[in-house]
């Protein structure tokens, strides 16, 4: 594999991750509006997440950053199901979590 390949393929990478960021920022923002607060927090949460790794700055800078913020993300998981919290994302990032330690992505 070439480098211009590879940098092309970082790229695109980082482009889905901001389509994805600014998609889930959109659905923040319905999710707030209709008055599930506590599944707009979790959605905010996942925005961050994918904003970050669009950024260059921040997914340069932090070794592993996709691995390291999905174990972040479990962590939320685990404490919104703590909290009772009635979604299917904190399942989702635990899962996450879960594949992030095993190295599977």
């Amino acid at each position: 594999m070439d480098i211009t390949s590879r940098v092309a393929g970082i790229e695109t990478e980082r482009a889905l991750f901001a389509v994805g960021a600014i998609i889930t920022g959109a659905l923040t923002v319905v999710v707030f509006r209709s008055g599930n607060e506590d599944q707009g927090a979790l959605f905010a949460t996942f925005a961050i997440y994918l904003g970050g790794a669009a950024t260059p700055l921040i997914r340069d800078n932090i070794t592993q950053y996709k691995r390291t913020g999905a174990i972040a993300l479990g962590g939320v998981g685990i404490a919104a199901l703590v909290m009772g919290i009635d979604s299917g994302l904190p399942y989702l990032f635990i899962i996450g979590a879960i594949a992030a330690l095993f190295n599977l992505f």
